[in-house]
């Protein structure tokens, strides 16, 4: 599931550009104008080869050329940092910060300098240091792991099945507009899917697959989001108290199973943590959303949960592994965090967790040990 910060589609077209050759600069011939990220086509690229042969520089020619599945495409770059990479105004650690390149970041280089480099991601443009990013081969060697691959649904309701191949069994149905993550290659016409926790195929009549890459964030941007997330949560927590007489500072109030504290409790147990999620039992199951009321995937339900007692954990299940600290299952306890491939669920003790489970089930209870674990993390 995919992040919390920008993500935008690139449209891969003949567009105005440049090769960035240390020392000197080499033009392309312009082509209309477009607000998509501005990666460089590589239409022509024998006449640019020629070029650049001539200003005798062609034992670096490789460092600008990255092939991708739609052909070859000059100066894009991925992160190689941990959460993120600060993007300065000047090619000094001294300057100040004008956004941020996160982990799984795409940007276009604009210039090479000594220890930084001149990068564009999204609508943030800046200086970061060159060791923040996989250039030439190595961003060639790399550039999958950065995809992210999706089908948007044309029909009005399609059929996920377990094959390719209309007489498959039907896994479960996805509606028009819904977009899914591919997991894998076509086959014979058929696009692989996940569905929540469903994992089939769709016909590839009946959806338009996509690529897309996520970007960095300027400073406002960032700021702009932290506000969003902010006021969701807080319109969440108010959504959930509101709906109920308040107790009084220490007390608890039991409804169906189900225990809300009041805010002025000043521990935070794993069992209140278990009492709270247990509340949004039944309502749906959204990919990518964080809601506790209108649908959360499995790891915005984690997320949104422990946000309601002031704790902040990552957006997905591949940053949350690392939350915390490591406990074995046989150490589990109410509130812990246990981790499969791709999903994420709250431990609520007798080998039983709550989860945001998939689109036909939504939030509900499941066996702990329904898949491998691979990871116990505690935050608390």
């Amino acid at each position: 599931m995919e992040k919390t910060h920008i993500s935008q589609k690139v449209v891969f077209s003949a567009l105005a550009g440049m090769i960035i050759i240390p020392g000197s600069a080499l033009r392309v011939s312009a082509a209309e104008e477009a607000k998509e990220q501005p990666f460089v086509q590589t239409a022509g690229i024998e006449s640019v080869l020629d070029q650049c042969y001539e200003t005798e520089v062609k034992d670096n020619i490789n460092l600008y050329l990255v092939p991708t599945e739609e052909g070859e495409y000059l100066n894009m770059a991925f992160s190689d940092t941990g959460d993120y990479t600060y993007i300065r105004s000047a090619p000094d650690e001294n300057s100040d910060w004008v956004g941020k390149l996160y982990q799984d970041s795409a940007a276009q280089v604009l210039e090479y300098l000594d220890g930084w480099t001149k990068i564009k991601s999204g609508s943030v443009e800046g200086y970061v240091p060159a060791e923040a990013l996989l250039t030439g081969e190595d961003a060639q060697q790399h550039s999958a792991e950065y995809e992210k691959n999706t089908v948007t649904v044309e029909a009005d309701v399609l059929n996920v099945r377990s094959g390719q191949g209309t007489d498959n069994e039907i896994l479960t149905q996805i509606e028009q507009g819904g977009s899914y993550e591919m997991t894998g290659e076509a086959v014979d016409g058929w696009y692989p899917v996940r569905v929540g926790e469903i994992e089939g195929w769709v016909s590839g009549e009946y959806v338009t697959p996509e690529t897309s890459y996520s970007y960095g964030e300027t400073k406002a941007e960032e700021e702009e989001r932290i506000a969003a997330e902010t006021a969701e949560a807080a319109e969440q927590q108010s959504a959930v108290q509101g709906t109920a007489d308040q107790p009084a500072a220490g007390d608890a109030v039991s409804q169906g199973g189900a225990v809300s504290t009041s805010g002025s409790s000043t521990a935070v147990t794993g069992q209140a943590v278990i009492d709270y999620a247990c509340q949004f039992i039944g309502n749906p199951y959204v990919w990518g959303g964080t809601s506790l009321t209108e649908g959360a995937d499995c790891s915005g339900f984690v997320q949104s949960v422990y946000a309601h007692f002031g704790i902040s954990l990552p957006r997905t299940t591949y940053d949350m592994v690392n939350s915390g600290y490591a406990v074995s299952y046989e150490e589990a306890q109410p509130g812990d965090l246990i981790l499969y491939d791709g999903h994420v669920g709250l431990y609520m003790g007798d080998g039983t967790i709550v989860n945001a489970m998939n689109e036909a089930d939504g939030i509900g209870i499941c066996s702990a040990t329904y898949t491998n674990i691979i990871a116990v993390r505690r935050v608390l």
